[in-house]
């Protein structure tokens, strides 16, 4: 019962947003295939950021659970604010690399010179609100390790509907606003984190919910605590890099294949299945991260390590059973997004790999949840490594192209590395040793 109190809402907030970019999609895809694809691409790349700010976050979350779980709301608020302020540095520093590197990297990915030319902007304006983004995903982290789940529900729900309106607006001209194409959907994007960030700096100065930000505390770097903070987020940070950048090259190899267009459009659309099931393993994961990290900050580590198991348990039986129906619907899911033949062919057989691979991909992250949540995140980066980049890219190109499966191959080969990532992180959290960790 407690896993799925604290699962629950941090599924429904991260399906919002997942609901959000599906409309975001849905609106793009009446401009054409080529921008359908241009949003696609692009939002591969803005994957990479968002996941690495979230992993980045992880040593806040750690720290606020065991001071939570200690009875200390003085350390819980230092934590906080030392987390905000290295993120927003952190956050500033990929925004300029990301604006100075958006045309290489779209002329790398992208089948097309007039796929690259339209994401080009979309991906610009990105980077220059990625320090919201990054914020909010501060405050909604810091949240989550308090144990209130609830109070980022509302944040997304704010969030999702600020950044509809306005990206309708901005991608269709309505309302008398500048029609600004695949660009508005960006824009969008970031006045929905504008407007998430403000209520959520409320919400943590109120004195109203499980964590506040005091006044004895302080913003200014504390070298201690940021050590403390970046030991546990850095390598989980290079694991969301890793993770993510092999998707980047995973989205290359589609822009090899015989279609490469068809093929990157069904990814397109399907990805955000991909990512529906995905935030409902990451859900577990959060779980798992706040109760073995509150446990162990009161002091119990039996109870630690059952919170640990059981969600490891229930993780991926949950998206086996969620994933089932969404495969079977395949076909008339993807119809609603295109009439191509061959781009729902594709995206359906990608629906069929997501289902098998996200319970091995939910055993790795409710296992890494555990380990966060005793500050244990060196292991899972060399996981990562591992699965995403010896495991994953070399069977995916082998598969798709040395034996001729073309993308049918690089969707077994999505099967196989979740499958290696998984069985290696539930080891590590069976061997015990982060019972020891000293954070």
């Amino acid at each position: 019962r407690p896993i799925y109190r604290l699962t629950t809402p941090v599924f429904l907030g991260s399906q919002l947003e997942n609901l959000i970019n599906l409309v975001d999609i849905y609106m793009v895809g009446r401009l054409g295939v080529d921008a359908m694809s241009a949003v696609g691409i692009a939002t591969t790349l803005t994957m990479v950021i968002r996941i690495t700010m979230v992993a980045v976050t992880s040593g806040g979350f750690t720290l606020v659970a065991q001071a939570i779980g200690a009875g200390d709301p003085h350390h819980a608020s230092s934590t906080a604010k030392q987390s905000l302020t290295l993120v927003a540095l952190v956050s500033l520093v990929f925004a300029l690399l990301g604006i100075a590197l958006s045309a290489p990297a779209l002329d790398f990915l992208s089948p097309s010179h007039a796929v690259a030319e339209l994401g080009l902007p979309f991906l610009q304006v990105f980077f220059v609100g990625l320090v919201f983004i990054a914020i909010n995903y501060v405050i909604q982290n810091c949240l989550y390790g308090a144990g209130d789940t609830r109070t980022p529900l509302y944040l997304s729900l704010l969030n999702s509907i600020v950044k509809l309106i306005a990206s309708y607006g901005l991608i269709f001209g309505a309302w008398g606003l500048p029609t600004l194409g695949i660009v508005g959907a960006a824009v969008g994007t970031i006045i929905g984190q504008i407007a998430g960030l403000v209520a959520g700096m409320w919400a943590l100065y109120s004195g109203r919910f499980a964590l506040s930000l005091l006044p004895a505390t302080s913003y200014r770097p504390d070298r201690e605590l940021a050590s403390h903070i970046l030991t546990i987020g850095i390598p989980a940070g290079l694991q969301g890099i890793f993770r993510n950048g092999s998707n980047i090259l995973f989205v290359k190899f589609l822009a090899l294949t015989q279609n490469p267009v068809a093929a990157v459009a069904a990814y397109t659309v399907g990805s955000q299945i991909e990512r529906f099931l995905r935030r409902g393993s990451l859900s577990f994961g959060t779980a798992a991260q706040t109760l073995v990290g509150q446990r162990i900050g009161a002091g119990d580590i039996p109870q630690a390590e059952r919170y640990g198991w059981t969600t490891i348990l229930v993780g991926p039986l949950s998206m086996l059973l969620m994933g089932l129906p969404l495969a079977l619907l395949g076909t008339p899911y993807m119809h609603l997004f295109t009439t191509e033949v061959e781009v729902v062919r594709i995206g359906v057989a990608y629906l069929w790999a997501i289902c098998l691979a996200e319970p091995f991909m939910a055993l790795a992250i409710a296992s890494g949840g555990g380990l966060r949540g005793a500050g244990d995140t060196k292991p899972a980066l060399n996981y990562t490594l591992i699965a995403q980049w010896l495991v994953r890219l070399p069977a995916s190109y082998l598969l798709a192209f040395a034996l001729g499966l073309d993308t049918d191959g690089l969707w077994i080969g999505l099967v196989i590395v979740s499958a290696v990532q998984g069985a290696l992180t539930v080891r590590r959290y069976a061997g015990g040793a982060w019972k020891a960790m000293k954070v």
